[in-house]
Formats: structure tokens, sequence, C-alpha cells
């Protein structure tokens, strides 16, 4: 029954193609009108989704195009395997039927071969789930997904959903394939980490699924194997194209290719290329380029140092480093007045003149001139320091002349005890004197002087003294940071003690100065101390001296990091023609840390020592002034030192203009003492007339020992300012000890 109809309506359908075909121009036949058009074969979809896609309507001619075409949108839909179409005459015209073949019900989702993502995951990607049509477009979305998911995971090299196949029984099973397997990993360019360390710190490796974002953690750790151990670099690889089982690891090791100096119109290129540990080819590290940084910023001929890196050529690794610099003022001048105190042992107003160039020509070479003049000093001072000898070789050579003269300074004298006219450059029961008087006085008093502690009124001695000579020292670096120097000196010493007031021969300068032997007494015997500190007359001092000096400070004038240490000796002996046998050492040490963010912890210890005792020349005493020992405002002179300081340095501007700093001093300086015996009984008068002896009777005898520490100690805080006027800080420091409250100023750091 149902043969006829249909063979009637592809009849119909024929007859009009041949009419339309058919060249003689016979009328058309009608064609025929869409009367209904039904969805057949669907289970679960409804018609209304169907008839919703199809674009054929009741009671338009029908048009074979138009229903191919709603075919392929019935297909497009995804829910159908295949759309047929079955046209029946009707009356009035055609009833279009579209018979459909519906997907499967999913009954299960199932995955194989997914290893480093669970099943539970990749379903919850889909879209497709249990109990629904399967739509082939929505599977067809749902497997996209899983791709792209294991592609951000970095399982890359392969196509992951690799076989579809719909069960009977509505099973829907996906063959996943996560990644290509690693079968080779192959190390390139690396000369400093072997293969070895690379491999094990790589989680990457043969048997092993690649993973994109894993090989990119692994590339993070072979950088920081690197970086720990201060080396860098760039670092990358993929799997190779043609064999995507070996991966390639590529290492760049960085090295300088080119170094090129820039901002420098003064200081010659070779003075900062010689500075440089790192050459054309050689390893960057952070360390050496650190290194680098300092050595240039020490010099203080810059007021900046930058570096940038710039690509060299296409030779992996290598980059061209250029250190850009911003130079400062090397060179001050200054004219100056002080006050040395007034009164009748004051030294007065003295005026001076200095110029200093570090950087002569731009050559890296320095000199200095110093003038000072007043009523009772006259100074001059000179020196030339040249820290390669050779362009390129760090060996230096200094070299200096000066003549510092101190003429009839007053110095005040004492009435020694007992019946006698001796006067004394020592107070009864004093100390030894080494230099000219560090403090005043007390106020000496009117009338006849009497034996005490009080200086006479009338009577005052007048000192004069000489210090002239020169010196020469070389230096050589025995390792990074360090470096060795030796030196020879020769000075001409001269100092004198000359009596105002009274007659010369009554002034007693025994207590106060010891010969460059074995000493006298006045009472027969030997004082026990062999020496020449403050010998009368004229010496000479021939000494050579040798340092071993370390300083791997990060900036010389506001250090955070490192420090410094040293250890000096001294050797003078008669065989060299010098009136003065000692040895004298000093060992220096400093260290600073970073506490928090910008603060500093600094550290300084000294300690000092001689031999012979009191056979050091005076102007190679150790001292100690409000300098070192903030809370006091005398200088301390000895043959021994020992010396601590402890600061904290915090900046308050974020420029570091402007600091803080709190601290805490110990030292001391001990010299011999005299150890005055008993006092002889009085003389007789001696007898008036022409014939009378001209000194009077015995006095005590004076002998002399090491006098023992004393740690003189203070706490405090300071300011420190950074002014256009000068490279180094002011430093005005408030501190408070046993002796008191005193403010100290200075240039610089206190150390």
């Amino acid at each position: 029954m149902t043969f006829l109809p249909r063979l009637a309506a592809l009849a119909v359908v024929a007859g009009m193609l041949a009419l339309a075909a058919s060249p003689t121009r016979a009328p058309a036949a009608a064609v025929p009108v869409i009367t209904a058009i039904n969805v057949r074969g669907n289970n679960h979809v409804p018609a209304d989704r169907v008839l919703g896609a199809i674009h054929s309507t009741v009671g338009t001619p029908l048009d074979t195009k138009q229903v191919a075409a709603d075919q392929n949108a019935i297909l497009g839909l995804g829910y159908f395997t295949d759309v047929k179409t079955d046209i029946r005459a009707t009356p009035g015209g055609v009833a279009l039927n579209f018979i459909v073949l519906e997907n499967p019900t999913v009954a299960r989702i199932v995955f194989n071969g997914n290893q480093h993502v669970k099943s539970d995951i990749l379903a919850a990607l889909m879209d497709t789930t249990v109990g629904t049509v399967l739509n082939t477009n929505t599977l067809r979305d749902d497997v996209q997904k899983i791709n792209s998911y294991y592609d951000k995971l970095g399982f890359t090299g392969t196509r992951h959903v690799q076989n579809i196949r719909v069960q009977r029984n509505g099973e829907l099973d996906l063959a996943i394939r996560e990644g290509v397997t690693v079968t080779r990993i192959k190390v390139t360019g690396n000369t400093v980490v072997p293969t070895a360390a690379i491999l094990g710190a790589m989680k990457t490796k043969p048997g092993t699924t690649f993973s994109d974002q894993q090989f990119q953690e692994d590339l993070q750790s072979i950088q920081s194997l690197y970086k720990d151990l201060g080396f860098s670099g760039s670092f990358d690889g993929a799997p190779e194209s043609g064999d995507p089982g070996v991966v390639d690891v590529n290492v760049c090791e960085s090295r300088v290719g080119a170094i090129e100096i820039a901002g420098n119109s003064v200081t010659k290129d070779y003075v900062v290329r010689r500075l440089l540990r790192l050459h054309p080819g050689a390893l960057i590290t952070d360390a050496r380029l650190r290194r680098d940084y300092e050595a240039i910023n020490n010099t203080q001929f810059f007021k900046s140092v930058d570096l940038s890196t710039k690509p060299f050529g296409d030779k992996c690794g290598y980059v061209t480093l250029v250190w850009t610099v911003v130079e400062q003022r090397t060179g001050t001048a200054s004219v100056g007045v002080s006050y040395g105190g007034g009164g009748q042992y004051g030294q007065g107003l003295s005026g001076n003149v200095s110029f200093s160039q570090n950087n002569i020509n731009g050559t890296g070479n320095g000199a200095s001139v110093s003038l000072q003049r007043g009523i009772h000093i006259s100074n001059v001072n000179f020196g030339v320091n040249i820290p390669y000898i050779h362009k390129f070789k760090p060996d230096s050579v200094s070299f200096s002349i000066f003549n510092n003269d101190v003429n009839n300074q007053p110095y005040p004298v004492y009435k020694e005890a007992g019946n006698n006219p001796f006067f004394s450059v020592t107070p009864l029961g004093g100390t030894a004197i080494s230099t000219p008087i560090t403090s005043t006085p007390a106020t000496a008093t009117g009338g006849p002087c009497s034996p005490g502690s009080t200086p006479c009124s009338g009577q005052f001695a007048d000192y004069s003294s000489r210090q002239a000579g020169v010196q020469i020292g070389f230096g050589h670096p025995t390792a990074d940071y360090t470096r060795l120097n030796l030196g020879v000196s020769a000075t001409r010493l001269f100092q004198s003690f000359s009596a105002n007031g009274f007659p010369q021969q009554f002034l007693d300068v025994g207590s106060g100065i010891i010969g460059s032997t074995q000493q006298t007494s006045p009472l027969g015997g030997t004082t026990g101390i062999a020496g020449g500190a403050v010998r009368p007359g004229t010496s000479n001092l021939r000494s050579v001296n040798a340092s071993l000096v370390r300083d791997n400070r990060d900036d010389v004038q506001n250090p955070r990091f490192g420090g410094t240490s040293a250890l000096a000796e001294e050797y003078s002996t008669r065989a060299f023609g010098s009136d003065f046998n000692f040895v004298k050492g000093d060992f220096d040490y400093t260290k600073f840390r970073p506490i928090r963010k910008h603060s500093t912890l600094a550290l300084h210890l000294n300690y000092g020592y001689s031999s012979g005792g009191s056979s050091l020349p005076y102007n190679d005493l150790f001292s100690l002034s409000d300098q070192q020992l903030r809370g006091t405002k005398y200088v301390f002179y000895g043959d021994r030192e020992v010396l601590g300081q402890l600061e904290l340095r915090v900046p308050v501007t974020a420029d570091k203009k402007f600091s803080v700093a709190f601290f805490g001093d110990a030292g001391d300086t001990p010299y011999i003492t005299p150890n005055v015996g008993p006092t002889p009984a009085p003389s007789p008068t001696p007898p008036a007339g022409p014939h009378a002896p001209a000194a009077g009777g015995a006095r005590a005898p004076v002998s002399y020992s090491e006098a023992p520490f004393h740690l003189k100690s203070d706490i405090g805080f300071g300011i420190r300012v950074y002014t256009p006027i000068l490279p180094q800080p002011i430093r005005i420091d408030f501190a408070t000890g046993k002796t008191g409250a005193h403010v100290s100023f200075g240039i610089n750091q206190s150390f």
C-alpha cells in the first residue's frame, strides 16, 4: 500500500523536473505544496527540537534543495546517526517526513590509558553525561576540552584522545594517550655543572611521560642549581621534532663577550678596566660582579656606578657588560683656622692650607700637600701615592716627606719636694709625660712655688720638638682583597725643654724624659727601663715596617658587609743607624653586618704592643683621643693599646644622607709610670757666698715600670650628615662616661 503512493509522488517530482528541462515551451506542471512535515524514529529527542532545525514549512512549494539542507541541519544537531526523507502524496500536495536514526543513550563513560589525570577529573571536563542521548557535537567539544586540559598540564607532542568507541549497550569508551614517553635526555652547553648533576635535578626522566609544565620546572631547578653555585645563564629545551622521545636541554652559561666603560670624561678607561676581575670569555657570577662593582665604587672617583648588559652577537650565553659611571670631584682644597686652647699653656690660633687630588689627570694616582702655621707650631707634609707602578700591575708605591715643628711651647713646671732648688716637668706623685700636654693644667698660684701638683707661677719650661723625615712604602696583592705592604722610614727627631724664669741647671726632666739607654737615677743606680721615649736633644729613628691588610668592605664610605683586618709590625734597631731599639705591633679588625633592611652593626677591635717599654720614640706612641674614646676630651699616649668599639648605624632618610648611630667605646693606652722612692732627709742649707754649690740637696730616687691597663668606657649616640661640600659624612657624637660628657666632631665614620 505504501509503495504506490510513494511511486506516485516520485512520478510527480520526475515530471516536474522533465518539464523544467524541456526545450519546448510546453506549460510547466504545478509544484506540489507541502501539506505536512513529520519526524519519525526519535525516541528521546523531542520532535519539536528536530522541527526547529529545518526551514521547510507547511504551505510552501516543495524545494528539494531545501529538503537536503534540512537533512544536514538535523544531522548537525548531533543526536542522530542518519536522517532520511519520505515524501508522500496527499490531497492537495505532499507530506514531508524525516526519518531519523537516534544515537544511543550513554550508559557509561570509560577512559583507558590515563595515568596522570584521574577519570573523575576527565569526566568532570565533559558535558556528555550518563543517561542522556549521545550528542556528537557535545562529544567533539568534550574531546577538545580533554586535549586542551592535557596541553595546559604540559603534556604536549600528541593528540590525547586517540580513539572513541560507542558500544551497543551505550558504553562510551575513550582511549587516552597522555603524552610522549621520554626515551632520552640530551644536555649540551654545560661546563660548570656536570651532566649527572643536571639530570639528578630533573624530574623528567627516561620512561616518564613528557610534560612541558614539569620540564619548565626542571629548567628552573637547573637555574637554581647554577645560582646556588654563584653562576648564571639561560636554559631552554624541547622534545626533538623528528624524535619526540628525545628531550634536548640547552644550557647557555653567562659569559663576558665584551666590556664597555661609559660616562667617564676624566678617568681613563684603563683605570677602571684594571680593577675588574671579569674579562672577556670569563664566566659571570654574582660574586664577581659584586667584587667588580665594589672595586670601582671604592675608588671614590664616581658618584654612582651602574651595570647593565646587552647582547653580544648570537653566541650562546655571551653578553656585553656596560659599566656606567658618574664622575665626581676627586680633588679637595681647604683653608682653615684652628684653635689649640688659650692661656699661658695653650697653642692658640693656627692656620692651615691643604690640597689633595686622588685621581691626577684621570690616572688614579694621588698626591697631597698640607701646611699649618701657628704661634708655636709649623707643619709641612707632602705625599704621593701610585696604586699601579705599571699600567695594569697592581703593585703600589707611596712616598711622603714631612717636617713638623713645635717651637717654644710653654710647659708647666712643678717644685720638687725636699730642700732643693729643682723644678720638674712632672707634678709631685704624677706620671711621666711623653708629649706636649693634652689638657690645661691647674691654674698656678701666686707667691713662692711650693712642692705639689700645682704649676709654679712665673716659672715654666719652653718645649721644642721637630719631626722631619721621609717614608717609602711598597704594596703587592697576595690574594683577592689582601695586600702585603713593606716600607722604610727615616726620621730626625729633636726635642728640648728650656727653663724660663729659673736657671737651666735647676730644670729636672729626669722624671719626664727617659734616655735612649738605661737611665741613671739622681741617687745612683738605674731605673730598670731601657729606652728613649722622650729623649732630649737630637736622635735618629730608622725603621722598617710590614703589614698584611685584608679589606672586603662593600663600600669604604658606608659599609654594610665585609670588614677589614690588618696586622702591622715596625722594627727599629741600631743596626739601621737608629738610636732606638724596639718592635712595635698592631692588630686591627672591623666587621660589618646588616641588620634588617637598612641598618648596620659595626664592630672594631684593636690591640697594640711593643717591646722595651719606653723605648718607643714619642712620635711612635699609641694614642687614643676623643675620636676613639668619645666620652673623653683628653688624648692618651702609651706603649700599648687596647680598644673596642660597637656601633649600630641606622639611616633616617631613604637616600641615607642622614643617619644616627648608637655606640659604646672602651680602651686604654698605658705607659710607664714613675715609682718615687722615699725622700731623703732635708739637706743642710748651702753656704752662702760665691763658692756656694750650684745644686741643692739630694732628691728622692725615681724608677719606672709598665703601668697596668685601666679601661676607660663610654656610651652615646651621634648623627652622620652628608653634604655637597665633602664626599665623606660629617660626624657629631654625644658620649658620656666616668669622666663626664663630651661632644666630638669628625669627618667620615668613626671606623
